[in-house]
């Protein structure tokens, strides 16, 4: 015993400093688990995806085809995810074709806006002349739709001036 109480008051720092690691290396051990596994089966288990409109697709179609200058829709709903794709007259320029883009937002129901992602895809019938550019709605952004920076037909030509 005395052996023992010798070695505690030689070594009280070292004791507790190893107690203290060793409720760290839990504490670490538990968080990471928590954010490696995670009990839903899929990506979108947090998002009731089945109980949302099926009619969706269809307004989408309507409201973006009753602008005269889209030519061609498509709508696909894949999971969790909307994909709109828009084919715009040559002489549309880029910045109206995202304000007929954003039209499609009051069609959805607040649930669906914070159950669905958008994305958006805008081009010209001439893809060569004109532009391709991409949009997306995150439903953890601030509802808005942003528009990447990047143009199709804008890189192409710049790649073939060098």
């Amino acid at each position: 015993m005395n052996k023992i109480k010798k070695i505690w008051n030689e070594n009280k720092v070292l004791f507790v400093l190893g107690i203290i690691l060793l409720i760290c290396v839990i504490i670490i051990g538990v968080i990471a688990i928590k954010s490696f596994y995670s009990s839903c089966d899929d990506a979108y288990c947090n998002r009731r995806v089945d109980e949302v409109r099926s009619s969706i697709p269809t307004d989408i179609k309507e409201t973006l085809t009753s602008n005269e200058n889209v030519t061609k829709v498509s709508v696909l709903v894949k999971n969790a995810i909307i994909y709109v794709s828009a084919t715009f007259k040559n002489e549309v320029k880029m910045d109206d074709a995202k304000k007929v883009m954003n039209d499609i937002i009051p069609l959805f129901t607040e649930q669906e806006l914070l159950t669905y992602d958008l994305d958006l895809t805008i081009k010209t019938e001439d893809t060569e002349k004109g532009y391709i550019i991409k949009g997306a709605r995150n439903t953890n952004g601030n509802g808005n739709i942003i528009w990447s920076n990047y143009n199709q037909s804008t890189d192409k030509e710049s790649s073939e001036k060098e």
